[in-house]
């Protein structure tokens, strides 16, 4: 783990608390674009989140106030392991070079706890639905960019307040059991911590970076979500 004197990356802080990240989570040979397409989920939280782009309103400085409606799930350390040996099988069906490295990495017994503990310091919990998609869906817009940076907590909060909103108006959600809500939570927080981790091997390698980068533009599109289309905002991702 490398020493930080300023505050850590949100795309790259799980994975450097729980002891992940390496040079090899986004080595050379792997077919990372196809990877991260081949595992990509289309599913109705993408387009609800792609809906709320459009309402969100360039130069608002408060979110719409969060949901009343319950979004959290009592969490099953025994399903988060069989979603992650999903994961991993899915993974191997498009690249097994690359399915092996995401194995090494999702190894840890108590990865998601780490994930938890990282994640509160910005007011996020994993066991909840939005907040799951909340840190997938900022990952996946820094990664398009290039970026490994930390945004504004403010601006976290607000894509907070705006995914919870668009979960919030979905009846897949709303009305799903704590195993449906599990599995849901943990394919976002899987995919962002890999896409942070591919993000973090590329630190210092253009070439990747842009391959990284191009590769969750096409993932994220193929599932309803233009990444390319919006940019983040003190009200959260507004259309640009």
């Amino acid at each position: 783990m490398r020493v930080r004197t300023q505050q850590p990356r949100l795309a790259a802080c799980m994975l450097l608390l729980a002891g992940l990240a390496s040079p090899a989570a986004a080595q050379e040979g792997v077919d990372w674009g196809g990877l991260i397409a081949g595992i990509a989920h289309g599913t109705a939280m993408d387009e609800a989140a792609q809906k709320s782009v459009s309402t969100t309103r360039r130069g608002g400085t408060r979110p719409s106030p969060a949901p009343s409606v319950r979004l959290t799930y009592q969490r099953s350390p025994e399903r988060s392991r069989a979603n992650i040996a999903r994961f991993i099988e899915n993974a191997r069906k498009q690249d097994s070079q690359g399915a092996a490295a995401f194995e090494k990495q999702l190894a840890a017994p108590d990865l998601f706890d780490k994930m938890g503990r990282a994640l509160s310091g910005y007011g996020l919990r994993i066991d909840n639905v939005a907040d799951a998609y909340t840190i997938y869906w900022l990952n996946a817009w820094l990664a398009s960019r290039g970026r490994n940076d930390t945004p504004p907590r403010h601006q976290i909060a607000a894509v907070r307040a705006q995914a919870a909103k668009a979960m919030a108006a979905l009846p897949q959600v709303v009305q799903a059991g704590d195993a449906v809500r599990q599995d849901m939570a943990d394919a976002h927080l899987i995919q962002a911590a890999l896409i942070g981790g591919f993000m973090d091997g590329a630190e210092g390698k253009p070439d990747l970076v842009r391959q990284v980068a191009a590769a969750v533009r096409r993932s994220a599109r193929s599932s309803g979500l233009d990444l390319d289309g919006m940019e983040l905002t003190d009200a959260g991702f507004a259309a640009r």
